[in-house]
């Protein structure tokens, strides 16, 4: 069987800080020499032999310069991959990129204690500004972010939330400890709402904060979106004191992002455009007189706006009540998971096949993107489901649930060979060669390719032996 997909969920907070005190209060160290202008994928925690991270120095360094620092948590342990998205910014404004090798999504225990070890590591082997500090991630890792304070026991100049908001622990917008916020959102990520949500719970905590909306799925955004979210900052330690102000960046980063705004109207996204203007607003209140507020407001007042919103509290109702068709038929499917006939009736009302195609042919990007990120959290949620149920042994439960993770799946996804190689294991184990070996072949079709998983699962022992299994094996080993 394969291991899970990424996923958001959180546990609560149950954990005790062990940080001592002494780590964090002792005079640091010379710094440590490292390659700069390079990435190192794994510096090793002098104090903590089972923790690394990974490092980027921006080719300027100079170790009697203190830096501000940016501290990455990625959902899979990828430390390199963060850093990869945040490098231009790094090297542009000269920040020291850190990010774990061993927070992912899990057990919160883990991610304290590799939140903990990165953080006393740096902190004594590095030159940090230690006013700005800040913290990022994407998805779990956006979470462990926003703890990030915390963990560390003292406030940080600002986070970077990817893919979903701050942790469900009981953690409040104004209590992020954090003097900043800018947060990351693909307008097809299952996450959109949830962010959305933050969004507005910002404004009425009145952090500073902007929540940049883009077109993607959920996933790691590319490096000039990463790099808007440092820049930002940037601008936002102008104000707050934190940086020397700099009138020739002010004016570089101003005039970018009314280029962008400019870019949205020209192309029709009003709303976008409106949202555009008013984060150039509130972001260079202070420092230049842009005149995007009085353009914002000329955009809000147009019958082109106006019918976005409505559309947009149409894609909310909506939303609410897939969501709550979806419950219900997860119950039915729940009670009785071998009872064909009602599997087959629930997934006709669900009305998987007309999301999928709004995913591929609506006529806007925003209908598009509601469709897949329905459908993706659907998937997502039944595929974790369906693990818990193999880990239990119960075939017939598991194979429901992965099935029904398989239809919601959105046309092009690469979870899809993966669900159906996890259905022709569970048919494998209930016996049923022929569902099992139809499954792999679905699977093998939509580009699964992992030989040594058809060789050595031991789920797919029973059909090892046959002609048609032996043939897939072939196939696959032709396309490598």
């Amino acid at each position: 069987m394969r291991s899970q997909s990424a996923h958001r969920h959180v546990a609560g907070l149950g954990w005790v800080f062990v940080f001592v005190a002494a780590l964090l209060s002792a005079p640091a160290a010379a710094p440590d020499e490292f390659q700069k202008g390079k990435v190192i994928e794994k510096v090793v925690c002098r104090d903590f032999a089972d923790q690394s991270y990974a490092l980027y120095l921006p080719s300027d360094f100079v170790p009697t310069v203190k830096r501000p620092i940016l501290y990455l948590f990625d959902p899979g342990a990828r430390g390199p991959v963060a850093v990869e998205r945040f490098l231009q910014a790094a090297e542009k404004y000269g920040w020291i990129l850190v990010a774990s090798n061993n927070s992912r999504n899990g057990p919160w225990e883990a991610n304290l204690k590799a939140a903990q070890a990165m953080f006393a590591d740096s902190i004594a082997r590095l030159p940090v500004d230690e006013t700005r500090i800040y913290a990022g991630g994407f998805s779990g890792g956006s979470r462990a972010a926003c703890v990030f304070p915390r963990i560390i026991m003292r406030r940080v100049a600002g986070i970077i939330g990817v893919g979903a908001g701050i942790s469900n622990t009981g953690t409040k917008p104004e209590d992020i400890g954090a003097s900043s916020y800018f947060g990351i959102i693909g307008l097809a990520d299952f996450n959109y709402p949830e962010m959305k949500r933050l969004d507005a719970d910002l404004d009425g905590a009145k952090v500073p904060h902007r929540v940049l909306y883009y077109e993607a799925p959920h996933q790691w955004p590319d490096p000039e979106t990463c790099g808007r979210a440092v820049g930002w900052m940037e601008i936002t330690a102008m104000k707050q004191g934190k940086r020397s102000r700099n009138e020739g960046l002010i004016d570089e980063m101003l005039g970018k992002e009314l280029e962008n705004a400019s870019a949205l109207k020209a192309s029709g996204k009003v709303f976008w455009a409106a949202r555009q203007y008013e984060a150039v607003s509130q972001l260079f209140d202070g420092l230049r007189d842009s005149g995007a507020a009085a353009e914002a407001g000329r955009i809000q007042r147009t019958r082109e706006f106006a019918q976005f919103l409505k559309e947009e509290k149409k894609r909310d109702e909506k939303d609410v009540s897939i969501r709550r068709d979806f419950v219900r038929a997860y119950t039915l499917i729940e009670q009785t998971p071998s009872d064909r006939m009602r599997f087959v009736e629930v997934l006709k009302d669900l009305k998987l096949g007309f999301l999928k195609k709004e995913a591929k042919a609506a006529g806007t990007v925003e209908d598009r993107s509601f469709a897949y990120r329905i459908l993706f959290d659907i998937s997502v949620n039944m595929e974790q489901k369906a693990f818990e149920s193999y880990d239990q042994k119960d075939w017939p439960r598991a194979s429901s649930l992965f099935e029904l993770a398989a239809e919601a799946c959105p046309d092009g996804d690469r979870r899809e060979r993966n669900i159906y190689f996890n259905m022709a294991c569970v048919a494998a184990l209930r016996g049923d060669a022929k569902a099992a070996l139809k499954h792999l072949e679905t699977a093998v079709a939509k580009g699964f390719s992992d030989v040594g998983a058809l060789e050595d699962q031991e789920d797919l022992e029973r059909i090892r032996k046959t002609a048609k299994f032996r043939e897939l094996v072939e196939r696959v080993k032709k396309i490598q």
